[in-house]
């Protein structure tokens, strides 16, 4: 597996860190873990063509987590010259089914005819693919918001999405190769949904985790101070900054 952080930020605008969105590459497969807006442009820079993306997952429907889908099912129906064939599954959470029909469809319509379909799928628990598992569980932030982890042979990548301290996420968690946590405010911050430093070192040091990453930062108090916070309780933590890319 091959994770490139694509946005680290979130619904606030920012020259450094774009709105929520990470790329996957698990064997050949081209993963999007939600699409926030700067998402397309973002390929663009880490020399990923959007026309090769197979499959998109959605932690939940807060617009700087979905505002690019719209524009990425677009680009692929109506870029000159490209006719793409192989279908696009989108993944979300309980409700998406829903969400996709009245919010997305009335804006993108079908794709051209005699090029690709659109598959909507609302994970439960498990779906199991030809060369990796994905699991999801739900989250405190929003009604419908959800988790992600991936597992392609005995590494596992999980990802919290927008949420607070949970102690489900820690054994969702656990023994994680990589975990990236949302870690929106410092420590004197505590905003309900989010979290904040001792609580993403406590979710690390609990699971046992091999590595922690921070994302999900709002320019509000100091990222150096959320990281130091931070490895008081867990060391093996690193801040996120856009286009980072970690191999698992």
């Amino acid at each position: 597996m091959k994770l490139t952080i694509l946005g680290s930020g979130t619904c606030v605008p920012s020259l450094k860190r774009s709105s929520p969105a990470n790329f996957l590459k698990i064997s050949e497969n081209k993963i999007l873990i939600d699409c926030g807006a700067g998402t397309l442009n973002q390929l663009l820079k880490s020399k990923v063509s959007y026309k090769d993306i197979d499959i998109v997952f959605l932690s939940h429907f807060h617009p700087d987590h979905v505002s690019e889908l719209a524009p990425l099912i677009h680009a692929l129906s109506w870029t000159p010259d490209f006719d793409r064939k192989k279908d696009l599954v989108l993944i979300g959470p309980s409700g998406f089914k829903s969400f996709y029909k009245n919010i997305v469809f009335p804006v993108v319509g079908n794709p051209r005819p005699n090029t690709y379909k659109v598959r909507i799928i609302e994970i439960g628990k498990k779906l199991i693919f030809k060369d990796f598992i994905v699991k999801s569980t739900k989250t405190i932030h929003s009604p419908e918001s959800i988790a992600y982890q991936f597992i392609e042979k005995n590494k596992i990548l999980t990802i919290s999405g927008d949420c607070d301290f949970d102690h489900n996420l820690i054994k969702f968690s656990k023994n994680s190769d990589l975990l990236l946590l949302e870690c929106s405010y410092a420590n004197d911050g505590k905003v309900r949904g989010h979290l904040i430093p001792q609580e993403c070192g406590e979710i690390a040091k609990q699971a046992s985790v091999k590595k922690l990453i921070l994302t999900h930062l709002y320019p509000i108090s100091s990222e150096g101070i959320r990281l130091k916070q931070t490895k008081k309780i867990f060391k093996n933590t690193l801040l996120a900054k856009d286009l980072l890319t970690i191999s698992i």
